[in-house]
């Protein structure tokens, strides 16, 4: 008797644990230092809130067109508020969390498989929620890019 065909695994999905986030904490000198958001983080959403060009031609009776001719990336990031965690004190100290302009610009860096990933940005609606007595102060943060990201690559480094 012959043995069935042997069975292919099916292909992983992609695991968001896989995709790490960095914030740099020292916005105000030539090197960054960058802090790990990992042990804050529970949840990160990217938007690129593309703009659109739309209009209909003649040419195409009625029908539409639309080009993408801009974008800007925000990253949506909730997790909970850490003392002494690097990436936490930083977001939540009083000169990001109360401060305005320059105070909330810094880079973040996105390292995913060997694509790294640094973005100019703005760190905006820094909310520590606190929220009921037996649970941990969460946090939750808008990060809103700059302009172009650089896009690198750890294989080529």
């Amino acid at each position: 008797m012959a043995e069935p065909a042997f069975p292919k695994n099916t292909i992983t999905p992609e695991i968001n644990y896989e995709t790490e986030a960095y914030i740099n904490t020292t916005p105000e000198t030539e090197q960054p230092t960058w802090a790990s958001m990992a042990s804050i983080m529970k949840n990160m959403s990217q938007s690129l809130n593309e703009v659109l060009y739309q209009a209909s031609y003649y040419a195409d009776k009625g029908w539409g067109s639309t080009e993408v001719t801009g974008a800007q990336m925000t990253l949506t990031v909730t997790g909970d508020c850490k003392k002494g965690d690097a990436a936490a004190d930083y977001l939540l100290s009083d000169d990001v969390l109360y401060g305005l302009g320059d105070a909330r610009k810094t880079h973040l860096k996105l390292v995913r498989g060997t694509k790294i990933v640094i973005w100019p940005v703005t760190l905006a609606n820094v909310t520590p929620a606190y929220g009921d007595s037996n649970q941990p102060n969460a946090l939750t943060i808008t990060i809103h890019g700059n302009g172009r990201p650089v896009i690198g690559d750890t294989a080529t480094a």
